[in-house]
C-alpha cells in the first residue's frame, strides 16, 4: 500500500552505513517508524531532505505486519536549519522532540498534535525563549494527550481553588484549602498562574512570560512529575542533562 501524508521528523537513527530509521509524527497516521533506504549514499534522491526536526511531503510504502514503514519519497516542507544551526535551540528542539515521542506513542493520528509541533518548532526557529516554549507546549501536549492539569477548581471537591497552591499529581492537579492534605506539594503562585494562562492562551502569547530564575526548570519537573503518575512510567529525556550543561556553562 504507497501512502502519503505531511511529517515532521523527530528522530533519526543511522541503520547502517547507508540507510537511515526515522521517527515521525505525521498529520494523516500519527507517528511512525520508516526506514528510509540509502538515504545516506552519495547522490540520493533523500539527499538533504531527511534533517531531524523539518517538517516533509513524505510517500512511504506499507506492509501488513511490518513495524516499519519504507519511505519512497519525501520533499521539504519547512527546513529546520534554524534549529539546528545554534547548539543551545537545538537542545530545545530535542527536548520538545523527546516530549513528542513521549507522549504521542500511538498510531491515532492527531491534527493539533500536529500543529502543536509545528508551532513549537517554529517559535524555538525564530528565536523565542526556548523555557517558556517548552513548558507551556508540554502542558498543551499533556492535554492533547488526555492527561489535563486542573488548576483552576478543586480535583477533590469540584469547588474553584483560586487562591491555592496545593497540588496533587495522582488527583490531578490543584488542591483547595479544606481538601489539602499532609501529601501534597504546595506550588510557588507564578507556577500556578502560567499553568493557568497557558490554558487560556496561543503559545506564541504563553512564550513571552517570564517567570524567576529557575522558574520555568521548576515548572518542567512539575510537569515531568505529573506525566510520570499518570503514565504510571519513567520517562527519561536525554536532551535535559545536555541543555543543563550548556546553560551552566554559559
Amino acid at each position: 500500500m504507497r501512502l502519503s501524508t505531511p511529517a515532521w521528523i523527530l528522530r533519526r537513527i543511522r541503520f547502517s552505513e547507508s540507510s537511515l530509521i526515522l521517527t515521525l509524527y505525521s498529520l494523516d497516521y500519527g507517528r511512525m517508524s520508516a526506514m528510509a533506504k540509502g538515504a545516506l549514499r552519495p547522490g540520493s534522491p533523500f539527499s538533504g531532505s531527511l534533517e531531524v526536526f523539518s517538517a516533509i511531503e513524505a510517500c512511504f510504502s506499507r506492509r501488513e505486519g511490518r513495524e516499519l514503514d519504507t519511505l519512497t519519497e519525501a520533499c521539504v516542507a519547512e527546513p529546520s536549519a534554524p534549529l539546528r544551526s545554534d547548539p543551545l535551540v537545538f537542545a530545545f528542539a530535542s527536548l520538545w522532540s523527546e516530549w513528542a515521542m513521549n507522549m504521542l506513542q500511538g498510531g491515532e493520528p492527531s491534527q493539533p498534535a500536529f500543529h502543536l509541533l509545528g508551532d513549537g518548532f517554529r517559535l524555538l526557529g525564530s528565536g523565542a525563549p526556548g523555557w517558556p516554549v517548552i513548558c507551556s507546549g508540554v502542558e498543551k501536549l499533556l492535554r492533547i494527550a488526555g492527561l489535563r492539569l486542573e488548576a483552576d477548581d478543586c480535583t477533590r471537591c469540584g469547588r474553584p481553588a483560586l487562591e491555592s497552591t496545593s497540588w496533587n499529581h495522582v488527583s490531578g492537579g490543584i488542591v483547595c484549602a479544606s481538601c489539602a492534605g499532609p501529601g501534597d506539594l504546595t506550588l510557588a503562585p507564578g507556577l500556578v498562574l502560567f499553568l493557568r494562562r497557558s490554558q487560556k492562551a496561543p503559545l506564541e502569547a504563553v512564550s513571552r512570560t517570564r517567570l524567576w530564575k529557575g522558574g520555568f526548570r521548576q515548572c518542567h519537573d512539575l510537569l515531568r512529575d505529573f506525566a510520570e503518575a499518570h503514565v504510571q512510567g519513567r520517562l527519561r529525556f536525554r536532551s535535559l542533562a545536555v541543555l543543563e550543561d550548556m546553560q551552566n556553562a554559559r
